[in-house]
């Protein structure tokens, strides 16, 4: 027997992704060469795990990723005795204004932590906003999308030939494949070998594909039952005698006129109840 076991998805953990960007920034403008390092190795201990142990190894070695080579143990103690000291930055403006850090580095990094000492937060979610907005419309426009101001519906070409908008998109679309109607979307499909299907197509399917324009539904509905009222016939037909069979053919001469007026009758008859029972059968179905 087989246990599946469900893993628990961990917590997400912004500390780390902080240490991480802290780390990013500072090999980006070339912290490990300057004095600035002590204060970005500030800036990663105030985010430091609290169950790390060996604290002077952990700054030892997050110097060693900056890009210094030869940081003591007592280079680390002491930024670890001036982080504790330190009024410690939490908000993402705050600590960007310790870094230093600008919006154009923040974007080219994709920094999501650390804000921006020349735009502020407010500002940054109008630019996301805006450039969100933007991608969007180039994606629109690179799967074939028509900008609104360039639409159908705003154009109206139909009052410059002075006709009525449904009219105008009849005569469009009059033996062309394509929909019927405006629309600004591009055309989305499956797979490569999906197409648009002609209308042509969708006329000749008949019940399922519908009506041909200028049909009405009853006129429909009345050939059909007048189609199977023929195979009713038929059927009727066979079920007659010889002698009835013949004298419904107009073959009345080998036999008396009573017995032809009474085949007639019986034909009358028998049609008109079998039609009346298919009238009412299409009526209950419309």
């Amino acid at each position: 027997m087989s246990v599946i076991v469900l893993r628990r998805r961990k917590q997400f953990d912004w500390r780390a992704k902080r240490r991480r960007e802290i780390e990013a920034y500072a090999r980006y403008v070339g912290a490990a060469d300057t004095d600035d390092l002590a204060r970005f190795l500030i800036a990663w201990v105030w985010h430091i795990d609290s169950r790390t142990k060996d604290r002077i190894y952990a700054v030892q070695e997050c110097a060693y990723r900056l890009g210094r080579k030869d940081f003591s143990a007592a280079e680390a103690e002491a930024v670890l005795e001036e982080s504790s000291i330190t009024r410690r930055c939490w908000s993402a403006d705050n600590l960007a204004r310790f870094l230093g850090v600008k919006y154009l580095d923040r974007q080219r990094l994709g920094l999501t932590m650390i804000g921006s000492i020349d735009i502020g937060k407010r500002a940054r979610k109008v630019l996301r906003k805006r450039n969100d907005r933007l991608y969007h419309e180039r994606r629109r426009r690179a799967q074939g999308a028509r900008p609104h101001p360039q639409s159908l519906s705003q154009t109206k070409p139909w009052e410059a030939m002075n006709m009525s908008r449904r009219s105008w998109y009849r005569r469009r679309n009059k033996g062309t494949t394509g929909t019927v109607g405006t629309n600004s979307s591009a055309a989305v499909f499956l797979s490569t070998s999906d197409e648009v299907v002609p209308l042509a197509r969708l006329r000749r399917r008949g019940i399922r594909g519908g009506l041909r324009p200028g049909r009405k539904k009853e006129e429909f509905v009345l050939q059909t039952a007048d189609t199977m009222a023929v195979d009713e016939a038929v059927s009727a037909y066979g079920e007659l005698p010889l002698e009835l069979r013949l004298l419904a053919l107009g073959l009345s001469n080998f036999w008396s006129p009573k017995i032809a007026a009474a085949a007639r009758l019986f034909w009358k008859a028998t049609m008109e109840s079998r039609l009346a029972n298919l009238r009412g059968f299409y009526e209950q179905r419309i």
